[in-house]
Formats: structure tokens, sequence, C-alpha cells
């Protein structure tokens, strides 16, 4: 895996854009004040600019107490997984995100899954990923990082998958080790 510095968990840093995407975009109207409320208790008032970065355990924080309050009688993973798509769609309005999706419908689904590691590494300061090709719409990606929101990452890769123009994506994750996750990434081409 081509690395970085590994960046300690107390130091691990989400970028705006990644914020902005799900609470300013993908949950517009969908903020109750008492979702409000616990997220300013958590570190992110709404009522204020964001900041430049949030770090990952606050930000994590906050995508469980978004999944609490916005997804009540889900599962957590159906819960994980709306968000997801929430967040992907809200991400697209940002200023980034709009350009970053310009460029993935015109890859394909397959180029799309080899810059991967060059789109995920922007939106933090410590992503790193290895890919591994297994056939022309096979992939495993391994990530230095371990998320405990079932089926929130799986959800976000499908839903750019799809955004690139991949047909009946699936990725499911394959291991667990104490500092990263792997990933099997398959779909059919249109």
């Amino acid at each position: 895996m081509k690395t970085r510095a590994a960046v300690p968990l107390a130091q691990r840093l989400v970028y705006v854009q990644v914020v902005e995407g799900l609470l300013e975009h993908g949950l517009r109207g969908r903020v109750s004040p008492r979702l409000k409320h616990r997220l300013r208790q958590a570190g992110i008032d709404l009522d204020r600019p964001l900041l430049p970065a949030y770090p990952v355990p606050l930000w994590m924080q906050c995508l469980n107490v978004i999944v609490e309050e916005s997804f009540p009688g889900l599962s957590r993973e159906d819960a994980f997984r709306q968000l997801a798509e929430r967040h992907i769609e809200g991400y697209g309005r940002t200023l980034v995100g709009r350009a970053v999706y310009g460029v993935m419908r015109l890859l394909g689904p397959r180029r799309l899954v080899q810059r991967l590691p060059q789109t995920l590494r922007a939106t933090d300061n410590y992503t790193e990923v290895e890919l591994l090709e297994q056939g022309p719409t096979t992939f495993t990606m391994r990530m230095n990082s371990v998320l405990d929101a079932p089926g929130y990452a799986e959800s976000l890769f499908e839903s750019l998958l799809r955004l690139g123009g991949a047909e009946a994506p699936r990725v499911s994750r394959t291991h667990v080790a104490a500092d990263s996750t792997t990933y099997l990434i398959t779909w059919t081409e249109r």
C-alpha cells in the first residue's frame, strides 16, 4: 500500500467538503431541532460556519447520532446504507463534489475504481488504498481504516460505481483487521 506517514486515530481528520456534503446538502430539510442539538453536543454546530476539518472520532460520533435520529425504525446497517446514499447525493452538490463527479461520469466504472486511491485521499488526511484487479469488473480494495458503521462504506462505493455507469455494483467487506478493511468490488458493464 502506498503510504503517507501513518496518522494516529486521534490526529485523523475528515475535510470540510465531506462534512458539508452530508450536513448541508444530503440532509437538507431533514435536520430536526433535536438532531441539530445533538450534533452541536457532539461538536458540530450547524448555526456556525463549518470548520476546515473535523477529527474522525467526532465525525463518527456525528454519523451515529444522525443514524439514530434520522432512521429510527431501520436496522443499523440499513440506516447506514441510506445515510451513505444521501451523503453521496449531497457531496455531489458541493463545489468539489460537482467537479469530482463530472470526471467520474466520464471515466466509467473500471477507471473510476482505479482512481479511488486518489479520490479518497482528497477527503481526509490519512486514507490509503491498495487495489488488486482480479478481473475486468472485479477488484479487491484494502483501506487503512476500520469503520464501525455497517453498510456505510459499501453503500458509498456502490453509489459511486453507479455514478460511473456500473450496472449492478456490489461491494462487500471480506476482511477486517485491527487497522484495515478489505472489500470486494464487482459490477457488470452496461
